[in-house]
């Protein structure tokens, strides 16, 4: 029997093993698996140098200002500043929880106080498409106050920054003013409960709603904002035509009317309304926001579904 291509070696080997030929064996080398978990580990520990390293930068910044800084989660610093001494009965105390909805007003710096961008967001907390900065600062303040939010990147804008404007992994200060949003329904229950002082809720709503042209508080809880004007203002006994949408600001209840007006008759209109055309005699279209004492007061007017304690808003379109 001729032996081939086996060697006498191989063949004493087997002899020696009792005859048994030998099972192969598999070349080693590392999987694909392998190989990927290697790669995500060392990613791993560059990222969580990367962040020992930003949050050292951060300790020390924050340690030049001289303030007390707060620890949140995520490696997240906070300096509270100064509560608005506007605060209503209503909100004292208040602080945003998670699905709440709050706003800020933003400044992002970096850490030796370069401006890089600036914005404003409306988000639920704890739940909003934000920086998780955004959310865990959100929880140590209230309303219509400032702070300091010092963050290391995977908090803040991370890998991808914001394109021309913030690199990746960049560490920041952001300068926020948080206020509670106007879409939170708490705040309409507590205004129609009579808890929460109108004037200031609708001042607040007014001034954060995202319209354009320029807003007028003609008086204390009348706000107009006109849209067009005529060529020539109104006249005193001058008879014109209205025709006005009036709504909730909750936008439960909406009606379209409209009535002849002779200039300066008073009595025929609510205050809100007589104040802001005799104000504004040139407007042609105009919104106007006031507060239920400048409407239908405390009693309402139950046959136009309007429920006491209820700030209104009116569409206003002057006839010539």
């Amino acid at each position: 029997m001729g032996l081939g291509r086996v060697s006498w070696a191989v063949l004493g080997a087997m002899l020696g093993a009792g005859c048994v030929e030998p099972q192969p064996q598999t070349l080693t080398l590392p999987r694909a698996d392998d190989q990927d978990e290697k790669v995500r580990q060392a990613m791993v520990e560059f990222n969580e140098a990367r962040f020992q390293e930003e949050c050292a930068a951060i300790d020390l910044a924050v340690a030049m200002t001289g303030l007390p800084a707060e620890t949140l989660p995520g490696g997240v610093l906070i300096q509270h500043g100064t509560t608005a001494p506007a605060m209503q009965k209503g909100l004292r105390g208040w602080q945003a929880a998670r699905g709440d909805l709050v706003i800020w007003a933003w400044e992002a710096y970096t850490l030796d106080g370069s401006l890089l961008t600036s914005g404003a967001d409306e988000f639920e907390v704890d739940r909003g498409a934000v920086p998780r900065a955004f959310h865990e600062a959100a929880q140590s303040l209230g309303h219509d106050v400032e702070a300091d939010v010092w963050s290391p990147s995977v908090s803040a804008f991370g890998v991808r920054g914001v394109p021309g404007e913030i690199s990746p992994f960049t560490p920041v200060r952001l300068h926020v003013r948080q206020t509670r949003s106007v879409q939170d329904t708490a705040w309409w229950g507590a205004v129609q409960r009579g808890v929460l002082d109108e004037a200031f809720w609708l001042k607040n709503a007014v001034q954060s709603m995202k319209r354009p042209g320029q807003l007028v508080e003609v008086s204390e809880g009348v706000w107009v904002q006109v849209h067009s004007e005529h060529n020539r203002p109104l006249e005193p006994k001058q008879n014109v035509l209205l025709r006005i949408r009036t709504a909730t600001l909750d936008a439960s209840m909406e009606r379209e009317t409209q009535m002849e007006w002779k200039v300066g008759t008073q009595d025929q209109l609510v205050p809100a309304l007589e104040q802001a055309l005799s104000s504004l005699p040139s407007a042609h279209t105009s919104t106007i926001w006031c507060t239920s004492a400048m409407a239908f007061g405390d009693q309402g007017s139950p046959d136009a579904g309007i429920v006491p304690h209820t700030p209104l808003r009116f569409e206003v379109e002057v006839v010539l």
